[in-house]
């Protein structure tokens, strides 16, 4: 039996959005579709008008069928995206004590995804969502959410606090970018080492408050980290760098069945198999052999964080940056291929509105 389609409005509404059908591995399986307007089916959520939503490399992997197995799409059409930023259209009964119409918001739509976002429309749960810091385009709030929460949450299940040293890979990139900021300005390390190519991506870095930036292809380094946050599947290399009772963090690479059972509550006999084939047995032992320990996270979404970022933006402590930006739905592919190249230095984000 094929999928279902994406629900009809009660009032047959449409919107544009960019989609896909099929997988592919470039953006060629992608367009520009109508598909069904989103609607409120429940008391907490709310109706977004998306003014920008942001690309992720999750996108990369759920658009290439990469993710299929483990996270297979609900509907025979898919929406890209999961971060947006616009403006509240309309409040289901349960979100008006919260939020009003013409609320500038941002969020990470959680599960269940019933649309996307890189589109004219997207609904969220209330719990999800967070006022836009007011001094930010829309932007550059749309580059936050997803990276935002997964540095933080991902730095916090680290245990990193005031004073601990924090290693991070590729500090240049979306989650790299915010994760050093987030480290030095909202949990206080002390020192915050990262790696980078030289040139533009490493003085990125050490403008995000990077202590250190090592060229990771050239130099070979030892320091005793309280914590390491692998934003690029090289856990297993990375038991030197900690101290006896660190911890290695990854958001990369192949997850654990209680990460995956945090996004499937029912994951299939092959999804099993699969993650007990590719078990991250190098980061295991190479943590344990340090005296520390690994794990894996998925970001949660989270609209108490999300006001806890936003405040330190609008403080000036944590600046996005946007790599290149589509200035229209219909200019998608511009956004799309460079986050698809591996090559975008921050996030790359499609303007709606």
């Amino acid at each position: 039996m094929g999928k279902p389609s994406i629900p009809t409005h009660p009032k047959g509404e449409t919107m544009k959005a960019v989609v896909f059908s099929d997988f592919a591995k470039d953006s060629s399986a992608l367009s520009v579709k109508e598909v069904p307007k989103p609607f409120i089916e429940k008391p907490d959520e709310v109706l977004i008008k998306v003014h920008a939503s942001a690309l992720n490399p999750i996108d990369k992997y759920r658009a290439s069928g990469d993710f299929e197995q483990l996270l297979p799409e609900e509907y025979d059409t898919s929406v890209l995206g999961y971060d947006v930023a616009g403006i509240i259209e309309e409040v289901g009964e349960e979100a008006w004590k919260s939020f009003k119409v013409g609320d500038e918001v941002y969020v990470r739509i959680g599960k269940p995804l019933k649309y996307g976002s890189t589109a004219e429309y997207a609904v969220s749960r209330l719990h999800d969502i967070a006022k836009k810091p007011f001094n930010i385009s829309f932007s550059q709030a749309a580059s936050i959410p997803l990276a935002g929460l997964t540095a933080l949450q991902a730095l916090r299940k680290g245990g990193v606090k005031e004073g601990s040293k924090v290693f991070i890979t590729y500090g240049a990139g979306g989650v790299g970018s915010l994760a050093i900021q987030i480290a030095k300005k909202m949990l206080k390390a002390s020192y915050v080492c990262t790696t980078a190519s030289p040139g533009a991506a490493t003085e990125l870095c050490k403008k995000q408050g990077a202590d250190r930036v090592v060229y990771y292809r050239s130099e070979d380094f030892e320091e005793d980290f309280d914590m390491a946050l692998d934003t690029t599947n090289e856990a297993g290399k990375m038991g030197k760098l900690l101290k006896k009772g660190g911890k290695i963090i990854s958001i990369a690479g192949p997850p654990t069945l209680e990460a995956i059972q945090q996004e499937n509550s029912n994951p299939g006999l092959r999804t099993k198999f699969f993650l007990f084939s590719v078990k991250n047995r190098a980061a295991l032992k190479a943590a344990k052999k340090a005296g520390g320990s690994w794990d894996f996270h998925f970001v949660v979404p989270n609209g108490k964080e999300l006001t806890e970022i936003a405040g330190y933006i609008e403080k000036g402590d944590i600046v996005p940056i946007v790599d290149t930006e589509s200035d229209s739905m219909d200019d998608f592919k511009k956004a799309v291929d460079k986050l698809w190249s591996g090559r975008s230095t921050g996030k790359c984000v499609i303007k709606i509105v």
